[in-house]
């Protein structure tokens, strides 16, 4: 097992109801929890009030190339439309239809084209976002540190593309070390998010307002040993691997709790909020 005396901290329920960031609410205290920003995927966007929550306090919200068709179909209005509305659309825009061009064109709402065929649409919006930051930091001198990436998606459909949207996660978070923080792949009834080598604390707390109790731990890159604490079934020293066993269906038992482990591997939580509730 790795040996890392300084836990990872994760923070899934700053995008469920009821937010930590910058309310001093939460075990770890609103210091601890960076600014996050919001890609929004073209995949249908299922769950309208899981998105104004991720949305409500994000420092920017930049869609991916057709998720701006997504947004602009919702047709939110009054303070949900204030909340979610985007700072930019990035992407080769072979989706955006002309009609929501035209529309988040006319509210000065940033467009970039990247005709790059070798990269996907939330490639092109990771670097956008990295741009962001530099160009911020660069502006008001302030110190660096890394911001949140909250991705919105949808695991439902065609199942290559889902299976993208884990690939993507796992080598996003590598090709963004500097800028980019902590990246979580949001869907209409999952938040899920690739654990660090070693010791990780998950701030998850169960109720109507933010998680089931049900939890995954997938190592979905390479076979790995994990260590467990707080949850129904607790491990130590325990293998995983595709092919052998996996902790799924497992339940969560504290508000906070721990995995150690010696790869990376996916962490997944339902959310309690359902869509249309």
């Amino acid at each position: 097992m790795v040996q890392d005396q300084n836990p990872k901290l994760w923070h899934p329920a700053r995008f469920t109801h009821g937010h930590i960031h910058g309310s001093g609410d939460g075990p770890f205290g609103p210091d601890e929890v960076k600014q996050h920003t919001v890609i929004i995927l073209n995949n249908p966007l299922e769950n309208r009030n899981l998105l104004v929550d991720v949305c409500i306090e994000a420092r920017c919200i930049v869609c991916a190339d057709g998720g701006a068709n997504r947004l602009h179909d919702l047709h939110l209005a009054g303070k949900e439309k204030t909340i979610c509305f985007p700072n930019a659309i990035c992407g080769d825009l072979d989706s955006l239809r002309l009609d929501v061009e035209e529309h988040y064109r006319s509210q000065d709402v940033k467009i970039i084209k990247d005709p790059d065929q070798y990269s996907t649409d939330l490639t092109k919006c990771l670097k956008y976002i990295r741009d962001q930051i530099v160009d911020t930091e660069d502006k008001y001198e302030s110190p660096r540190r890394g911001v949140d990436v909250a991705i919105f998606g949808s695991l439902g459909g065609r199942a290559d593309q889902a299976f993208s949207q884990l690939h993507h996660l796992y080598t996003s978070s590598q090709d963004f070390p500097s800028m980019i923080g902590d990246l979580y792949l949001i869907t209409a009834e999952s938040v899920m998010f690739l654990l660090e080598k070693g010791k990780n604390r998950i701030h998850a707390p169960v109720g109507p307002r933010h998680f089931t109790e049900n939890v995954g731990v997938i190592p979905i890159g390479r076979p790995s040993k994990v260590t467990m604490h707080g949850f129904e079934w607790d491990v130590t020293d325990w293998r995983t691997e595709f092919g052998t066993q996996m902790s799924t269906s497992n339940h969560i038992r504290a508000e906070i709790v721990e995995v150690e482990t010696s790869e990376r591997v996916l962490f997944t939580l339902e959310t309690a909020r359902k869509p249309g509730r």
